[in-house]
This record gives C-alpha cells, sequence and structure tokens, in this order.
C-alpha cells in the first residue's frame, strides 16, 4: 500500500505539497490558474495535465506522450474512468454526499483518497501499490478537480474557481 499525504500549498490554494510514506520525495500537484489543466511535479519528472476543450477527457503527458487518459463519462456524476497501459481503473465518489473517492478496478477495491477531516483541504491518498506513483497523483488531481468544482459552485466563485477558504 502506498500512503500519500497531500498538504495545500497555502491555506486557500488548491495546489499541494505531497509527501509519500517512508521516502523523502519532492512532490506537487498543481491547477492553471484559468481552466481545468494543470501539472505534477514528481522528483525530476514533470506531467502536464490537459483538458480536451468541452468534453470529459483530461489526460497526463510526460515529454509530450500520453501517460493517461481520464473520462468523465456523465457530466452529472462524481466518476472518472482511467486507462493507462492497457489497464482501467474507475475513480468515483464514495457517496453522494462524501467528499471521499474510491479507486476500483473492475469492481475490486484498491484505494481511498479522502479529506483528514471534514473542514479541510488536506488529505491522504492510500492505494495499492500496484497503481504506478503518477497515476496515483493523477488520481488525486482528478478528485482535486471535483472538490473544487464544489467549491465553486457553493461559493459563487470566479472563474479561478478559488472560491472561499
Amino acid at each position: 500500500m502506498t500512503n500519500l499525504t497531500c498538504l495545500p500549498q497555502t491555506i486557500c490554494s488548491w495546489d499541494y505539497f505531497v509527501t509519500i510514506s517512508d521516502s523523502d520525495v519532492k512532490a506537487s500537484v498543481k491547477f492553471n490558474f484559468m481552466g481545468e489543466q494543470g501539472n505534477i511535479t514528481l522528483e525530476s519528472s514533470y506531467y502536464d495535465i490537459k483538458h480536451t476543450w468541452l468534453s470529459g477527457e483530461w489526460s497526463l503527458k510526460s515529454d509530450g506522450r500520453v501517460v493517461a487518459i481520464a473520462i468523465k463519462p456523465n457530466p452529472l456524476t462524481r466518476l472518472f474512468e482511467v486507462s493507462y497501459d492497457s489497464r482501467e481503473l474507475v475513480l468515483k465518489a464514495e457517496s453522494l454526499f462524501s467528499r471521499s473517492f474510491m479507486i476500483e478496478q473492475d469492481n475490486r477495491f484498491l484505494g481511498m483518497i479522502e479529506p483528514m477531516h471534514a473542514f479541510t483541504r488536506r488529505a491522504t491518498v492510500n492505494c495499492s501499490s500496484s497503481v504506478p506513483i503518477p497515476i496515483q497523483f493523477f488520481l488525486f488531481w482528478l478528485t482535486v478537480l471535483m472538490w473544487r468544482r464544489t467549491s465553486r459552485k457553493n461559493s459563487g466563485g470566479g472563474a479561478s474557481g478559488s472560491g472561499h477558504c
């Protein structure tokens, strides 16, 4: 099992510093100021997250190569189908009212992404080590995207989606 601890870079930020349990790896997850794109820095590796405009598709890219694709098949649900290396995962909300997301493969539970408590942006990712670390970061980024959208909708936040702290 891999454990990630995800701490917002500032109190009102949707950008995160991430630590991997039992390591001194330096990592970050960031959102672009406008839109639903961003990047992941994992030690010396850099990944871009691109959103195909007016679609429910995001791609994780490294050096111009697509590493993973996430598709949100229904805009009304909090569910993503994620494919990488000919593997398929599902990232879905644990329940209608929960901020926690489950990671599954073939209806088999692989992990959980959840806030540390109800009133924080701090989060943890606990996932099977069979899922590569860059993919776990991508799944976390997608989860934060859903949290960010909810915050923007609930607070009437502007285009940056910063919402209220």
